[in-house]
Order: C-alpha cells, then sequence, then structure tokens
C-alpha cells in the first residue's frame, strides 16, 4: 500500500486508476470494509421492513426514548444511534493508538498529525452524540444547532486540507461517501426542523421515512467514516514500517 501513485497527463483512465484503483478488489483489506457497509445497510434495510418497534425508539438517543416512552427501555432502544456511537469511537481509538505507533516508527510528521486530528475530532462527535452535545448543552451557551453544524462543518473542511495526503491516499471513494452522507443526514434535519417549503412539508408528514433518511445517512456516513480511517492508519503504519526495514532498522 505505498503512498505513490502513477500518473500520466491527459489519460484519463490513467488518472481514474491511480485515484480510485485502491478501493478495488486487488486490496484485500477492503473487503473487511465493504463487509463493515454492508452490514450497516442490512440493519437499516430491517429497521425500514419491520412494524413492531417504532423507527424512532431505534435512531434516537436513548435518553430521548426514556424521556418520551413509558416503560423504556428495551434493548432496542436507541439501538442504531448507540451502533453510531461505537463506531466513532472505533475511529477515534484506531486514529490515536495508529498515530502513537507511527511517532515510535519515526513516520513522517504530517501522517502523524493528520492521524491525531482524527483521533480527537472523531471523539468529539462521539461525545457530541453520546450526550446530545449540539441538541441539548452547547444551545445553552449560546451556539443553536445550525451554528453547531456549520461550525462542525468548518473543522471537518480544515482537517480535510490539512490532512488530504493521508485520507485520499487511503481511499478516495470513502471520503465522498462520507462527506455526502453525513452532509444528506444535516440537510434533512435542518429541512424537518424548520418551514422551508415543500420538502420540509413532505418531511414532517412523513415521520417515519424521515427517521430512516435522517439517521439512515448519518449512520452510513459513520461507517464511512471509520472504514476511511481504518485505511489511512493502515497505509501510515505499513509505509512506516516499510521504510525503516529498508533503512535496516528493526520494528
Amino acid at each position: 500500500m505505498s503512498l505513490t501513485t502513477t500518473h500520466h497527463s491527459g489519460h484519463l483512465p490513467s488518472i481514474w486508476q491511480s485515484v480510485f484503483a485502491r478501493t478495488g478488489y486487488e486490496n484485500k483489506f477492503f473487503s473487511i470494509f465493504y463487509c463493515i457497509i454492508l452490514f450497516q445497510i442490512l440493519i437499516l434495510a430491517a429497521a425500514g421492513l419491520q412494524s413492531s418497534v417504532p423507527l424512532e425508539r431505534l435512531f434516537r438517543d436513548t435518553i430521548v426514548v426514556a424521556e418520551e416512552y413509558p416503560g423504556c427501555c428495551h434493548v432496542y432502544d436507541g439501538l442504531i444511534s448507540n451502533l453510531g456511537i461505537l463506531l466513532w469511537w472505533a475511529a477515534a481509538s484506531i486514529t490515536a493508538f495508529a498515530a502513537l505507533v507511527a511517532a515510535c516508527l519515526s513516520s513522517r510528521l504530517y501522517e502523524i498529525l493528520a492521524l491525531a486530528m482524527a483521533a480527537v475530532f472523531s471523539a468529539w462527535l462521539a461525545l457530541d452524540d453520546l450526550f446530545m452535545l449540539h441538541e441539548t448543552v452547547l444551545p445553552l451557551i449560546g451556539l443553536p444547532q445550525p451554528a453547531t453544524y456549520a461550525l462542525y462543518g468548518a473543522i471537518a473542511c480544515a482537517y480535510i486540507a490539512l490532512s488530504w495526503r493521508v485520507v485520499l491516499t487511503a481511499s478516495p471513494m470513502f471520503l465522498l461517501m462520507a462527506i455526502s452522507s453525513l452532509g444528506l443526514s444535516i440537510s434533512i434535519d435542518i429541512l424537518s426542523e424548520h418551514e422551508m417549503g415543500a420538502i420540509s412539508h413532505w418531511l414532517q408528514a412523513n415521520q417515519r421515512t424521515e427517521f430512516l433518511l435522517e439517521d439512515g445517512f448519518k449512520f452510513l456516513g459513520i461507517g464511512f467514516w471509520c472504514c476511511l480511517h481504518m485505511a489511512a492508519a493502515m497505509n501510515v503504519l505499513e509505509n512506516a514500517a516499510t521504510s525503516k526495514l529498508q533503512k535496516g532498522g528493526q520494528i
């Protein structure tokens, strides 16, 4: 999994291959990531097709379910939300550990910093989801939910701008899918909470679909984010280990 790619200027198929080949089947590790995404899709499909449990009990935070539903709680309350939090923590834990190992292997500074930034940002997003910071806590200190979304978007853009050599090399497709899925989730949330035309009215009138779309895209976005950073961590560590071995060192 070398960071080096070969470009042939003006040759579109070669450019396509050099950018997207890393997500192809020749990399055996990516099959693991696809299994994670497939598992998420199957969970969402099962949640959408079943009619025994209201979708909001599966998708909303356990605290919210406990407040709004008598007889809480059951094992399925907050199921999708809790799985998403676990994926945030997985991304944070993997990148934090990889950053420490990369530092011990004398990896490139920008790679170590990229993994460290990913760990901090993913951990904060996990805490945000776990304690509902953007919904209940941050508005109390004067930061409304739309402003929080804008701030998180700016932080994400800054992170990508500073670590593009690591995340783009890992998988441009996973990065694109993570941004698209999380962006769609936020857009649906804003549209459903405010009067913004026909789409807002339709979402408010079809709450089951609104839950499935908003929280489904969020769940998938977290999965793509986790897979992206798992791939980035593997790339950095393999390159660091290879470089050290080539220089005659020991790991």
